[in-house]
């Protein structure tokens, strides 16, 4: 599926809201962020990159615009998912030792540990004085002590759920219960505050605010799913090497599926590669075998599929208009059918 257009509609607003809380600042501390974010190389030089979607912000901004709300008050809460999420994705680098994200070095790589955190502290700062500006746009104090304490709860379900999924990593016996346990808190958690907050700028009721929580938080499971199945599969237009999931042994819904329902000798094939200290490069070709035999592949995508259509269905509780129905319909589709 094609990428829809709402995603270019409002970026050049989001990227210059999120460069007004870090390009123009001097430290070198936030060259790191700079070079995250995609406008800076690690030289200090400005650049464009493309370093993913703005899915966060951009949720964000559409739900606002869907309920009946105006983008420049959604803004400030867009930069600061944006931020949030951005700052722990250097974490999770740290975390899981890796050394390349779009295809550059990460800021850990370049900069040293300490300083990747220092940088990824400064962004989750920078996200929660980001929703305090929104007295500038004329925003209660009221309302935006209640998208901080959104941002805030989100953020916990954020590391609640790293922590459960590095938990994961040396286990074999984790079920699909526990599975969305950590999605829920992972991925779904900051995808829901999105949709949230979105909600919360444009003055919602509270019957649409629960609604649109409810989209972002199947949406975000779904979402993950995908991202489980990219991880695995990669298209074969990429030459990104696959399965960095596998060498760290984290626990995907393809795997848990595969680990769940394997018998005979799927189960020992892959009890061989789990149980090993260290996992290999040439074992990921071993696991996906199996996984192809036990159609973990179209079970994960099926199960996503499920979620985003009651994402969707969900989205009509809301009262959105028309346009935002569908803006929002065929994000959700394209967020679990994409490739890289």
């Amino acid at each position: 599926m094609k990428q829809p257009s709402a995603f270019n509609r409002h970026s050049d607003e989001i990227e210059t809201e999120l460069k007004s809380l870090i390009m123009e600042q001097s430290l070198p501390l936030y060259r790191m962020m700079a070079y995250h974010m995609g406008w800076m190389d690690d030289q200090g030089e400005q650049v464009r990159m493309n370093v993913g979607e703005r899915i966060h912000s951009t949720l964000c901004v559409l739900t606002c615009a869907a309920l009946g709300g105006e983008i420049s008050k959604a803004m400030p809460a867009a930069a600061s998912l944006e931020l949030v999420h951005n700052f722990s994705q250097i974490h999770n680098d740290i975390q899981e030792g890796t050394p390349e994200r779009y295809h550059r070095p990460t800021v850990w790589w370049v900069w040293g540990p300490a300083q990747g955190i220092n940088a990824g502290d400064g962004m989750h700062a920078l996200a929660r004085l980001s929703l305090l500006r929104q007295a500038e746009n004329g925003i209660p104090a009221e309302l935006a002590l209640r998208a901080m304490a959104t941002l805030d709860t989100a953020c916990l379900h954020l590391c609640e759920g790293q922590y459960l999924d590095l938990t994961y990593q040396e286990r074999v016996d984790i079920s699909q219960a526990a599975y969305f346990q950590m999605v829920e808190g992972k991925t779904a958690a900051l995808i829901s505050c999105a949709t949230e907050l979105g909600a919360l700028m444009a003055s919602a009721n509270e019957k649409s605010i629960k609604a649109m929580t409810l989209f972002g938080q199947k949406l975000g499971i779904a979402f993950q799913i995908r991202n489980d199945i990219l991880d695995l599969w990669r298209p074969q237009n990429t030459d990104t090497p696959p399965a960095g999931v596998l060498l760290n042994k984290r626990k995907s819904l393809p795997i848990v599926y595969a680990l769940q329902t394997a018998s005979g000798a799927e189960k020992r094939a892959l009890g061989d590669v789990y149980f090993k200290r260290v996992m290999e490069p040439e074992d990921i070709e071993k696991v996906i075998e199996v996984l192809d035999r036990l159609g973990a592949r179209e079970f994960s995508q099926e199960t996503a599929d499920a979620l985003c259509q009651e994402a969707i269905q969900v989205i009509g509780e809301a009262g959105p208009s028309s346009d935002g129905m569908d803006e929002l319909s065929n994000v959700a589709r394209f967020l679990v059918t994409r490739d890289l």
